[in-house]
């Protein structure tokens, strides 16, 4: 193939301008002189630019442009010369020279020959200036397509694009916008002082208990849970996933409080349980797992920092994800943790990198050598990586002593020296440190523990005199009675505030004014037995709403009721599967069940002595 390029005599290539080798950096200067002797032995019609390109080490795309380009003038009025040769200064797109053409097909720069063949266009995206932040654009972008369409619709031009492309190139134009604005943006100068403090969480940056994040990581375990049927075999059913809520300490690295869930997804109660967990003094568990203990200095900084055990950060990151933003979760934490809530965007880790790091560390140190533990996959198409060499269906597993197991691994993790801290641990890391001026450390940390799984809602009171029923409130399906509320008609019809212990919903404090308290009430049968909280008693809802054979009418106890419905119903049921494994976790392993059988249970003595109906005619 003839080669499109001009020729040059050696001495008037010696006359083209030439950087000087002492001027370019010395790493880079062998590669200017074999860009130099390519484009001379080419330029001079000695090889062509593949053979040339091959010989010095270059490519050959690159070579072809340096050809083009350097018998070009320059803005000085001198050809570009030698001065391509540059590493850094050979890529710059050069100006297109005569009339632009229409794009035909889509490819690399079709968009700006398109601008350049329709200066209207260009100056309708010169003139847009409203911002375009990820995610969805606004309309006025869409106003702003929908007019390039039209013009273009109006001239004709459709068998070009964007015309011919499914989208009309929206996209296209939208990346093109984005990815100008970046390359001309004006940084400023980086060596300026730093801008004035303009919130309260930037004047105690870098101090310790300034800032904790929180999040919940779905742990890479293919789990599998042995269920005991009702009629007394068992299976072996997969849990969907379990979660792991972990509230971590930025400057430190330590853990503070964390908490376990099971099912499909967590809710702000969980979250809020989290958060409870690290206000809670923390104590030692009793271990039921041979050869499983705490290392020496082990622990959570409520359990470990004595006097400082309150210690509490004044703001709390965590992302927007539909349980963070919960009225429920805010108002107990507003009244309960108290601080400030700092909502980042959901699958952005590098808002939160602490803790995002941590669950990392994690998965690769610990968790994925569990039976089941597997790799995800990293990208589209491929598969997880299985990493344990235990299969889950040889060992069950049991969430009360998986519990275990997370309580001394976040324990020991506290107390184990990290690089980033001057191979201090965590705990030994705020020990040196100690509570600065102004620290947040309240002394109430028992009593907040407890408002923080509490909401205040307001209730009707209802009743009606005239049929005998007496006044009562609802909350949750349930109605609610004291006797103090008896024969209290001026209550019926308005509003009082109850004060609902989210993690016990069998009675509740109902209030005169927010600080005032009422009366206590119960909860009627069957709910009124076994302790519970509001997911399992919405669980119990839905399941009776669906008409699945599942009552409670006439059921002594409501939660053993549907843990004995969830036994019959896990071998076809994965969503049963999953509550189950909830309710085990939830009550240590021993989910409440059934009455014993009559022959095991005591007998019950009427207290005015026997009671017999022998002589007693059944008609």
């Amino acid at each position: 193939m003839r080669s499109s390029h001009t020729c040059y005599p050696i001495g008037e290539l010696d006359t083209w301008y030439k950087p000087k080798e002492s001027d370019l950096a010395e790493s880079i200067r062998s590669r200017f002189s074999e860009a130099c002797a390519a484009l001379t032995a080419v330029l001079t019609g000695d090889m062509g630019i593949t053979r040339a390109a091959d010989a010095h080490g270059l490519c050959h795309k690159r070579l072809r442009a340096m050809v083009k380009r350097a018998p070009q003038l320059a803005q000085d009025g001198q050809p570009y010369g030698f001065r391509v040769c540059v590493p850094w200064g050979t890529y710059q797109r050069g100006e297109q020279e005569g009339e632009a053409e229409m794009p035909r097909l889509a490819g690399p720069h079709a968009m700006s020959q398109l601008l350049s063949a329709r200066p209207e266009i260009a100056t309708w995206v010169d003139e847009f200036r409203l911002p375009l932040p990820p995610g969805r654009p606004p309309k006025a972008f869409d106003r702003l397509h929908a007019k390039i369409v039209a013009e273009l619709n109006r001239l004709n031009l459709r068998d070009y694009y964007p015309l011919n492309q499914a989208d009309k190139g929206r996209r296209a134009l939208l990346r093109f916008i984005r990815q100008r604005r970046i390359d001309h943006a004006d940084v400023g100068n980086l060596d300026t002082a730093y801008a004035p403090l303009s919130t309260l969480s930037e004047i105690f940056r870098g101090r310790p208990f300034a800032r904790t994040e929180i999040d919940a990581h779905r742990i890479d375990i293919e789990a599998v849970l042995g269920l005991a049927l009702p009629n007394g075999g068992t299976v072996k059913r997969q849990i969907t996933s379990m979660w792991l809520l972990v509230e971590i300490e930025v400057e430190s690295r330590v853990i503070v409080g964390w908490v376990l869930r099971v099912g499909r997804a967590y809710n702000n109660l969980d979250l809020a349980s989290c958060i409870t967990k690290s206000l809670q003094p923390w104590k030692r568990r009793e271990l039921t797992i041979p050869g499983l203990e705490y290392s020496p200095g082990a622990g959570l900084p409520s359990g470990s920092l004595g006097a400082h055990s309150s210690w509490r950060s004044r703001l709390l990151a965590l992302d927007n994800a539909k349980a963070h933003s919960a009225l429920d979760f805010e108002q107990a934490f507003c009244r309960a943790r108290g601080g400030m809530l700092f909502y980042g965007r959901a699958h952005e880790p590098r808002s939160r990198p602490i803790v995002e790091q941590f669950f990392s560390r994690l998965e690769r140190g610990a968790l994925r050598d569990v039976p089941g533990g597997f790799e995800p996959a990293k990208r589209l198409g491929e598969n997880k990586i299985r990493i344990s060499n235990f299969a889950p269906n040889d060992y069950p597993i049991q969430l009360h002593a998986f519990e275990e197991l997370l309580d001394v691994i976040i324990a020991n993790y506290n107390a184990t020296p990290h690089p980033a801290l001057g191979d201090l641990s965590p705990l030994q890391f705020l020990q040196m440190q100690g509570p600065k001026a102004f620290a947040f450390m309240p002394d109430t940390a028992e009593e907040d523990a407890s408002d923080m799984g509490s909401v205040l809602v307001p209730l009707t009171v209802h009743g009606n005199r005239n049929e005998g029923v007496m006044p009562h409130v609802n909350y949750m399906y349930v109605r609610y009675r004291s006797p103090d509320l008896d024969h209290k008609w001026e209550l019926v019809g308005k509003k009082v505030l109850a004060r609902v212990r989210r993690h016990d919903l069998r009675s509740f404090v109902l209030m005169r004014t927010a600080t005032t308290p009422l009366c206590a009430v119960r909860a009627a049968a069957p709910w009124n037995r076994t302790a519970h909280d509001e997911t399992t008693r919405a669980m119990i809802m839905q399941w009776s709403k669906l008409r699945a054979g599942f009552s409670i009418t006439g059921a002594d106890c409501a939660i053993a009721a549907y843990v004995a419905f969830l036994r019959a119903q896990a071998p076809t049921s994965q969503q049963a599967v999953d509550q189950l494994a909830r309710m085990e976790q939830v009550h240590n392993g021993t989910p409440p069940s059934s009455r014993p059988p009559t022959i095991n249970a005591p007998m019950k003595i009427p207290p005015g002595g026997w009671i017999s109906l022998d002589d007693e005619n059944d008609f």
